[in-house]
This record gives structure tokens, sequence and C-alpha cells, in this order.
């Protein structure tokens, strides 16, 4: 692909003249990424066409395609090189990178978070707990570039709205300087993904094959070996648990108000190992649960503009930023007319073969829900709430409605898909 290697081979020259300072690499990428304008001139189809075809690729970076699916390098020199990645399903990884550079959206559309986080507490050198804070959430479209900076100023998620995306990187190989590479699991765990300690990694495969096996002394097992572990060694045999367990099971788990006996004794021995530490993980996993419930329901919607409101739910805390993004995508409309829309259509789309009651999740879903829920996203008192419901319904009607309006209201502040639009918290401390 020659427009890659006179891309690669412009970077090389620009960077030696200053010496090749990282410091300065990502705003020299991201200037030849722009001026190159190669969204223009070579489709993403393209690129797969040429490497299925080519006899000689380019040393490959990324031969296992950990990041990218796939990755492919088309310009490789000895201190940096550039790629493309493709993206067939979104993601919600949050992480900062031990490498420095720019990047150019080449096919697709994404949602582009950017994060602080502040270190509260250190666990070791691969795990941090602390405060996650939203500093920026923007669509990026094709021919969009961000520059990418090493180390946690650049903590940031991409959550790819199209199937597939592609995205050109100009990236240093790695800068040692800047690692572990954290990944960040919300709302206030950080933890190096790329560190792997034999003992644990065996430990846990050997869970997993007593809970495939459904072995009758399993909890004891996983019992004696929390009772063992260190912290982050605990965080990987709860996921795996939480991985493999029934989702009955799984849903017990990670609630605090409702946790089955089997797995409250595994959190009463993390609880008695490690302290106050053991407080982040229900955290963790119960925003985790959030996200997952709403990737379910995003799995089998195919309507583009529903996909794109649950993308928002799942990236997304806070009715301002939410209806902001609806704006910048859909710039004649009224953001709370989509969000009523969009919920109207999804609490009326039947799922065949799912043990729901409808693709929103919430059964018994009517007008008078509705109502309340553009209550809440018109920040109306209970006052207001009701003198409107007088106003706008029949008085009969009114005086019965009024009878359920507690109820109905607890079970929209409760629905899990419209928690990230009536919070509005953007950060998460650690006590």
């Amino acid at each position: 692909m020659k427009v890659f290697r006179e891309i690669g081979e412009h970077v090389e020259q620009l960077w030696r003249d200053k010496n090749y300072d990282e410091e300065i690499f990502p705003a020299i990428a991201a200037k030849a990424l722009k001026e190159a304008g190669l969204p223009d001139k070579v489709t993403a189809w393209e690129v797969l066409e040429w490497t299925l075809a080519e006899t000689h690729l380019p040393s490959q970076k990324d031969l296992p395609g950990r990041f990218g699916d796939p990755p492919i390098t088309l310009f490789n020199s000895s201190r940096f090189h550039v790629d493309v990645y493709f993206w067939l399903e979104g993601t919600t990884a949050l992480h900062q990178h031990a490498f420095c550079g720019a990047f150019q959206v080449l096919h697709g559309s994404s949602i582009h978070s950017w994060y602080d986080f502040e270190k509260k507490e250190k666990v070791n050198a691969f795990v941090e707990i602390g405060a996650m804070n939203l500093k920026v959430c923007e669509l990026l479209n094709v021919g969009d570039v961000q520059e990418i900076w090493a180390g946690r100023q650049y903590i940031h998620s991409l959550f790819h709205l199209d199937q597939p995306s592609a995205t050109i990187v100009v990236r240093t190989h790695k800068s040692p300087l800047y690692l572990p590479q954290y990944s960040y699991h919300k709302p206030i765990l950080a933890v190096d993904p790329f560190f792997e300690d034999p003992d644990t990694i065996k430990k846990l495969q050997c869970i997993t094959a007593l809970i495939r096996s459904k072995h009758p002394e399993t909890d004891k097992f996983i019992i004696e070996a929390l009772e063992k572990a260190d912290f982050q060694a605990t965080h990987s045999i709860l996921s795996t648990v939480k991985g493999y367990l029934q989702s009955n099971q799984i849903d017990q788990l990670f609630k605090l108000d409702a946790p089955t006996e089997r797995v409250d004794k595994f959190m009463e021995v993390v609880k008695k190992r490690h302290g106050h530490l053991a407080e982040v993980f229900p955290k963790v996993f119960a925003h985790e649960q959030k996200v997952n419930e709403i990737i379910n329901r995003r799995n089998y919607i195919t309507d583009p503009e529903q996909r794109f409101f649950l993308a928002l739910l799942m990236n997304v805390d806070g009715k301002e930023r939410i209806f902001s993004l609806i704006k910048e995508r859909f710039p004649k409309e009224e953001p709370l007319d989509k969000v009523l829309d969009w919920t109207f259509d999804l609490s009326q789309t039947k799922v065949l073969g799912m043990n729901v009651p409808n693709a929103l999740g919430i059964a018994d879903f009517d007008d008078f829900d509705l109502f309340i829920l553009e209550a809440f996203l018109k920040d109306q008192s209970d006052e207001e709430i009701e003198a409107t419901l007088n106003k706008d319904y029949p008085s009969e009607n009114a005086e019965e409605l009024l009878k359920t309006l507690g109820d109905r209201k607890e079970k929209i502040r409760e629905a899990t898909i419209f928690q990230p639009l009536l919070d509005n918290q953007t950060s998460t401390q650690f006590a």
C-alpha cells in the first residue's frame, strides 16, 4: 500500500529531524494523518484485499491479533509502525497506553471517552484503586484524528458503533517508561492486564475445570484458594467464577442486597482476607453487570438508531452528556423526543426465544411509565409530576394513576437501562 509507505517515510523524516523526541511524536503523527487524507485515498476493504493478495507482508507487530480483529501492520520501521485495526464488536474496555502516536477513523464511527484517574491507594505495582472522572465524551467519524499519549494522561475507551469499524494508527513500538499499561475497571480499579503469574493462571484453569465439571466440592476448593490469594489473584478468581456460573447465580453473586448463601461464603472469605479492599469487588462487578445487561439488549436489536441509543447508555453517564451526543448525531432533533421515541419502540419490541418481556427489559411498560420517565428527564419535582398528571389525564384516570405513582417511579428509577440517564454522577470515590 503505497500511501501507507509514504506517510510512514514522511513521519520517519520529521521525527528524525526532532531527534526522535517522543513528547512531540503524537503531534507529528496527528498532523501527518490529517494532511495525508488517507480515508479519501483507500478503503478499509482495500486494506483487507491487499493483505490477502500480497506475497510478503511487512513484519506484523501483533501477530496473535490481541488488539484488533484483525490488526494489520502496513509500515514498520525501527522506532514506530503504521497499523490498521479492524473492529467487529463494540468494546467498552478502558485503558491507557505504553506507546504514543495518533489514530484516524478510516471506516465507521465511535464514541470516544477520555478519563482522569486519581490514585487513592496503591495495592502493588500492578494494581491501583482510586477515582475515575470523565473529562471528554465525543463522537468520532471518518477522517477524525486523535493524538495518543503514553501513560495515565490518556486514559480512554472507544466504543465502535458500526460493524466493522477501522482505524489507522501511527504509533511507537513501546515506551518502557510508561509501564505498566493499565486497564481500568469502572468505577475504581486499575489493573495491569499484561501481568502474568503462572501459579494464578494454572489455578484459574483448575477452577474453571471444576465449575464446568460440576464437581461437588467446587465451592470448597474456591474458598481455599481465596483464603490464600493476594488481591490481584482474588480479582481474577472472582472474575472467573462470575464468567462461568449460571446467569442467575451471577446475578445473585454481585448484588449486595441479595447474595446467595453459596456466594456469600466467597465474599466473606474475601472480606476477612482483604478488609476494606474487598469493597472494590461488588462495585466493579455491579458496574459490569449493568453494562452486560445493556449489551444483551443491544445484541438482539438491529435498528441503527436504537443500537446507537443503547451504546450511549453503555458508555456515558449523565443526561446532559447523553443528550449532547444525541444532538451531535441528530442535529435537527430534540434529544428528549428521541430518547422517548427510542424507549417506546424498545418497549414494543418482542424478543423471540429470550426470557425477557421486551427489548427494554421492563415488564408492563406503558404510556404512564413513559410519562414518568419524561418527567424525570425534565427534572420535575413530585409536585410538578402530580400537577402535570392531573392536567394531562382525565380526572377519573388521574386518581387511579396517582395511587400507583410511587411504585411506578421506583420501577423507572431502578431499571438498569435508565440508570445512565438518571445518574448525573461523573466520578466515583473509593473510601
